[in-house]
């Protein structure tokens, strides 16, 4: 009796571990919105904290519950309406504590992340498309899986949604007459703390972009006839581990070695795919984008050869890629390097340390090549992607036979901010702008640092009058938000805007930006904050 009591409170304890990494999204979840200033923050955060103090002491977790009841006497004593810097400082180290806390219990219970989570600290699904029977269908699906459900049939602007309400698994429904899901998920990615854990775009008209998808922040792509079986595991499995399920191309001639590699892998919750010729590995790459490959040291299939030609395109430059080798040699290993190639393993490797490592490459890929397509300093999309979705907005609008403008906006002397406040100033200035920027569009614009102080905006649906509108809502909010710079010193900011419209403006992209560009010149000449347009029947290129 007494070694079955042992077992059940042993299964509770491994259980109570497992929901870890949930507790303490909630809890993030909540600082962030803490931080942000939201009322009821601090209610929700004393809550949780007082839940984890009894129930890490009841488990059997001393360190859990200390530090808990340690962090709800805090917020007890603190003035809820204005609450210190220290203890924001002291909330974000507690919440650190915590979570090494879960991970040493973890390690002491054998890691066991295999457990399910239970639905009291559920983690938040929103799905974002058009209501009706699959939207349903995906809802049912997540709530299943543990999840917290809502939906948003409307743009799924993340400006609309309180910071502690912020999902951790988006899903974006892909509707050829509604928003475009790349621009949606290009507004969650530059969410900032807000950012959800993972974005799924299901595909339902097979027209999917898998590159422009991954500049966009979207992690995996999903056809309808695959959400059944992939979406509840792709969603438990971020539940569980806090990361979406990778994707593992497996460019290897040798049919026995894929197989040993494939139930090694497939066990971590990787999908696993297999190619044996060059022609089918570069099909599989333009198709859907692999988080990691593998290759191998073979005549039939030369991985060196492959990791050269990926190189040598954008797309795939950053892409991680693992070259198996049957023999060390420092030979071998300069041969890799001077390919491109992140590692080279001799086979046969640990398979702890083949599946680490590829979690490890393939998160650390995800989020690189996520931030190659946005600016260092402002989080907003670089030049490069800026022009590249200014293309990608007029393909589509041409297709669909839709308007847009585009807006090239510039701070009125920006220079003079620079000279006399210092460049740290300035680059305050600028991302004071960028966030009011943020606030101020829809989630289906996208903004783009063009260069130094200038700023694109691509406003999806829009004519000459829309586009206008949105100019003097930007001018407005800059006069009600100045910048504040030093001790709380407020600084003016004004801009300068050049407007152009597809098609009435310009057919191609490159016409566009430069009827904006001459637009913005005509109103900077003047040295004031004012909005130009486009000159009437400009010729169109």
């Amino acid at each position: 009796m007494s070694d079955r009591i042992d077992e059940l409170l042993a299964a509770l304890r491994r259980e109570y571990v497992a929901d870890g990494p949930a507790r303490l999204a909630e809890l993030r979840k909540d600082l962030a919105a803490f931080l942000a200033g939201e009322p009821d923050a601090i209610a929700s955060l004393t809550s949780r904290f007082h839940r984890l103090a009894g129930s890490g002491g009841s488990y059997g977790f001393e360190e859990i519950s200390v530090i808990s009841q340690e962090v709800e006497q805090w917020l007890r004593r603190e003035n809820a309406v204005a609450p210190s810097k220290e203890l924001k400082t002291r909330l974000s180290s507690a919440v650190e504590r915590l979570s090494a806390a879960f991970d040493t219990a973890a390690l002491e219970l054998d890691n066991p992340h295999d457990l399910p989570q239970h639905g009291d600290f559920g983690w938040r699904a929103r799905v974002v498309g058009p209501s009706g029977p699959a939207q349903r269908q995906v809802e049912q699906y997540l709530s299943q899986a543990g999840y917290i459900v809502s939906s948003d049939p409307g743009t799924g602007e993340p400006a609309r949604v309180p910071l502690s309400e912020r999902p951790d698994l988006l899903v974006l429904m892909a509707d050829p007459n509604g928003p475009d899901p790349y621009a949606n998920a290009t507004a969650w990615s530059a969410a900032g703390p807000a950012r959800p854990r993972a974005m799924l775009l299901i595909d339902a008209g097979g027209l999917a972009d898998p590159v422009r998808a991954v500049s966009a922040g979207i992690d995996a792509v999903l056809s309808p006839d695959r959400v059944s079986a992939e979406l509840p595991r792709y969603a438990k499995t971020l539940a569980r581990i806090g990361a979406p399920p990778s994707r593992v191309l497996l460019a290897i001639h040798s049919e026995s070695l894929a197989a040993e590699l494939t139930r090694t892998l497939e066990p971590a919750n990787l999908q696993v795919a297999h190619y044996t010729e060059m022609t089918t590995v570069h099909e599989a790459l333009l198709r859907e984008p692999p988080d990691v490959v593998i290759g191998q040291l073979t005549p039939g299939l030369d991985g060196l050869a492959l990791t050269r030609l990926m190189r040598q395109d954008a797309r795939f430059a950053l892409l991680p890629v693992i070259i198996l080798a049957t023999e060390d040699s420092i030979g071998a290993r300069i041969e890799a390097i001077k390919a491109g190639a992140d590692h080279l393993l001799i086979h046969p490797v640990e398979g702890p340390l083949l599946t680490h490592l590829i979690v490890s490459r393939a998160e650390r890929g995800r989020r690189l090549r996520e931030m190659v397509h946005r600016d260092g300093l402002t989080g907003l999309l670089n030049h490069a992607t800026l022009m590249a979705e200014l293309e990608h907005t007029l393909e589509y609008s041409r297709r669909h036979g839709e308007t847009f403008g585009f807006i090239m906006a510039d701070v009125v002397h920006f220079k003079r901010i620079n000279d006399q406040y210092g460049h740290l100033v300035g680059d305050q200035v600028l991302l004071h702008l960028a966030r009011l920027l943020q606030q101020t569009v829809r989630a289906s614009d996208l903004i783009g640092r063009y260069g130094g102080e200038e700023f694109g905006l691509v406003l999806r649906r829009t004519d000459r009058a829309g586009a206008g509108i949105l100019a003097g809502k930007l001018r407005h909010a800059l006069v009600a938000e100045p910048a504040l710079i030093g001790e709380a010193k407020q600084l003016p900011i004004r801009i300068s805007m050049g407007v152009a419209c597809y098609p009435a403006d310009g057919l191609t992209a490159s016409a566009l930006a430069l009827q904006a560009d001459q637009a913005l010149y005509r109103a900077k000449r003047g040295g004031r904050d004012r909005v130009e347009y486009a000159r009437d029947n400009p010729t169109r290129t």
